[in-house]
């Protein structure tokens, strides 16, 4: 049966088809415009007026130097405040952040000064050289207020045995 059709009686066919579509989606769904453009009236933008709503005269308008936002302003965490760049600071600038800082540093030379001499089988002259290299890069830790605590860790991990006279005078 498809055979007694030739392919420009299919073509015709279709277009004409597709004319019938198009001429009846113009006729259903632009009726309004069309009848514009047929009195020679420019059409008009529908885009640009907002759907008419039920509940347009219930709802409050809002002023007009009211932000973008939904549900408002955002309310800080408390104790959260907005600061200068010039105002902010990480720590106090006093003393005490210094030498915690500065026995933190000397522990952990001597720490390194211990494990030197675990491997190499320091003696308590070895100790005393090192530590004295320690005091010369440190010299501010002799008049820490943690002095007893630095001498209570070499007590403690030292290998030999040292007088109160020898630790005082290390520093």
């Amino acid at each position: 049966m498809l055979q007694q059709f030739s392919w420009q009686q299919f073509l015709v066919a279709i277009a004409v088809l597709t004319l019938i579509w198009y001429v009846a989606l113009i006729l259903l769904f632009y009726r309004k415009e069309l009848k514009a453009i047929l009195k020679g009236k420019p059409p008009e933008d529908l885009t640009n007026k907002p759907l008419p709503h039920h509940w347009e005269e219930k709802v409050d308008e809002l002023p007009a130097d009211a932000e973008d936002e939904l549900m408002g302003k955002s309310k800080m965490p408390e104790g959260v405040s907005v600061i200068d760049m010039e105002e902010l600071q990480f720590s106090e600038p006093d003393d005490k952040t210094e030498k915690l800082g500065l026995v933190s540093d000397v522990i952990e030379e001597i720490k390194l000064i211990f494990k030197i001499l675990g491997q190499e089988d320091g003696n308590k002259q070895d100790f005393l050289k090192l530590i004295a290299e320690v005091k010369n890069r440190y010299p501010k830790i002799a008049s820490s207020s943690s002095l007893p605590q630095i001498n209570d860790f070499i007590l403690s991990n030292a290998s030999f045995a040292l007088s109160p006279e020898e630790l005082e005078d290390l520093w």
